[in-house]
């Protein structure tokens, strides 16, 4: 391992004994009979499958849950005992699963700001603690960045910040690398490594098994039970009891290329273009540039085209509330970006946190326009609002947070929207809703069916809300980071999903961060950097197909 020594002990810090939740209206508990004692200045790392209680545990840590029975204790405080919810948290900070929900401000830095000011610090200090936390995440030159303008990425990372310029006893890190690249995840790996030699006690969920490998201490839960409690080298010198818990050995899902090199910066000699297919293509981008337009109203966005400056800049529209010329310059998220896609085809777009890839993604859904250029789906410009609704029946959309798209009050409603809304009949509908659970590796059971898809867990959720779009059946789907949070039985099924769609002949657009994804998927590749497409580096990936491929993708 390449941990720094551990600290030396100074006794518990956390306790839950004998400890049961269950959730309103659940029929199973999330967590049961669980009991743990972690000492001050540990680093833990909780694994296991979606749905096995590790969000829950964290819950449980910081007072934003109660055991049903039993007892949780943090620094000797019951978590039960009223009116020391708020003390607890002070000596605690957290990265939640969905970062985005920690950003209260319009500014980064006033972000990383809020949680010292609640505690009443100094403002000296706070602004000292804020500039060593975004210099610690690498964000430093977005500190005056609105969160809304970031990556799902760049937002991870400042709620990281967040979390450091509190300076807490207990950090609460839940799945914090799920959406970096392999750059920004040894960044908080590095992080984690500084904070864990000051004595600083670190609970981690994760499904990155390189991460467990550094934690002092691996503790495995299986629906809802401690399934292992103990040493990382001793959890992974035994395989098949990896195997069992539904994990995977260090190095099982690859952050390198097929040949151990970082496909986004391999400069090998380019692959073998894969021929044009005898289809015309299903998507289509034609020199397209997208702008993030901002006025004088800092939360205000247009859509408007605009006249391109000759620095990759846009000139935003005048700001009428100024009453005269506020002119200002705004850097382009996506700048003349050219490819197609063909159907039978999957087109990985990768590149490093804030290149540019979900905007992309967003581009090609029509959910937003291209300031320059043309974004042509199934031959239809989505800048035609005449056909806006032809164009929706043709592309499905998979967020980076697929679960926002849920809403309904129960998982079978969810999944049935898409099809009633087709017009077909109740038995063609519970037949798509069955067969696009199952395609998630879900099973389509009664109990599941009539849950609350807020009831399930992250995974659980990304899976339904991937169910949603599957049935409707669209011959091209957009996928951002489809695998993020999943563990690894469910990643491995999304992969065989992936593969079936493409025989079928959808073309699908996916963004990832993993090139183990890259090489086993992908036909062509399209690498961003800054928003533009990178030329002159070679992106060799050999994907199932045997195939090898380049970041320019089919020859034209």
């Amino acid at each position: 391992m390449t941990n720094t020594e551990a600290p030396e002990r100074t006794g518990t810090l956390i306790q839950l004994t004998h400890v049961h939740l269950a959730y309103p209206g659940s029929q199973t508990e999330a967590l049961a009979d669980v009991s743990l004692s972690i000492p001050t200045g540990q680093h833990v790392c909780i694994l296991g499958s979606n749905g096995s209680g590790k969000s829950t545990l964290l819950q449980l840590v910081n007072v934003l849950a109660l055991p049903t029975s039993g007892a949780v204790h943090v620094a000797g405080i019951d978590t039960r005992e009223p009116g020391r919810a708020l003390e607890i948290r002070s000596r605690t900070a957290s990265v939640f699963q969905h970062p985005e929900d920690q950003m209260v401000t319009s500014i980064v830095a006033d972000d990383v700001a809020f949680g010292p000011e609640n505690l009443r610090i100094a403002q000296p200090e706070i602004a000292s603690r804020v500039d060593a936390a975004l210099a610690a995440v690498g964000m430093k030159d977005r500190a005056r960045s609105d969160p809304s303008d970031l990556s799902g990425g760049q937002v991870q990372r400042v709620a990281i910040a967040g979390a450091l310029a509190m300076e807490p006893d207990i950090l609460l890190l839940d799945e914090p690398c799920a959406m970096l690249d392999v750059e920004g995840r040894e960044s908080v790996r590095t992080i984690i490594r500084n904070l864990r030699a000051r004595g600083m006690t670190i609970l981690h969920v994760t499904h990155f098994m390189e991460d467990a490998q550094e934690a002092d201490r691996a503790i495995v839960l299986k629906r809802g039970r401690v399934a292992f409690d103990g040493t990382p080298s001793a959890l992974f010198s035994q395989p098949d009891l990896v195997n069992e818990l539904g994990l995977e050995m260090p190095g099982g899902r690859s952050e390198t290329g097929a040949q151990g090199n970082d496909v986004a910066t391999d400069v090998a000699a380019p692959g073998i273009a894969i021929p044009d297919a005898p289809v015309d293509p299903s998507l289509v981008f034609e020199h397209v540039s997208f702008s993030y337009e901002r006025a004088a109203n800092p939360r205000k966005r247009t859509r408007r085209r605009a006249l391109f400056g000759s620095r990759g800049t846009v000139d935003a529209p005048r700001s009428e509330r100024a009453g005269k010329a506020a002119v200002q310059k705004h850097p382009l998220a996506v700048e003349d970006l050219s490819f197609e896609a063909r159907p039978g085809t999957i087109t990985a777009l990768i590149g490093h946190t804030g290149s540019g890839k979900s905007t992309t993604a967003e581009l090609a859904c029509a959910l937003k326009l291209p300031t320059a250029g043309a974004v042509r789906v199934g031959g239809i410009d989505t800048a035609d609002i005449a056909r806006r609704r032809e164009l929706r029946g043709l592309v499905g959309y998979v967020a980076q947070l697929p679960e926002r798209q849920l809403f309904a009050e129960t998982v079978f409603d969810d999944v049935a929207f898409g099809p009633r809304n087709l017009g077909l009949t109740p038995r063609e509908v519970e037949a798509r809703v069955r067969e696009a659970l199952r395609s998630v590796n879900l099973a389509p059971t009664g109990a599941l069916l009539t849950s609350s898809p807020f009831a399930l867990s992250g995974g659980q959720q990304r899976s339904v809300a991937l169910a949603g779009v599957l049935a409707m059946k669209q011959p091209i789907l957009v996928l951002d980071e489809p695998m993020a949070g999943l563990d690894p039985a469910g990643r491995a099924h999304v992969r065989a999903l992936l593969k079936q769609l493409r025989r079928q002949g959808t073309t699908l657009l996916m963004v990832t961060h993993s090139m183990e994804d890259v090489a086993e998927l992908a036909d062509q590749v399209i690498a961003l950097d800054g928003g533009r497409r990178v030329d002159g580096r070679a992106l060799t990936a050999r994907p199932a197909n045997g195939k090898v491929v380049s970041e320019h993708g089919p020859a034209r």
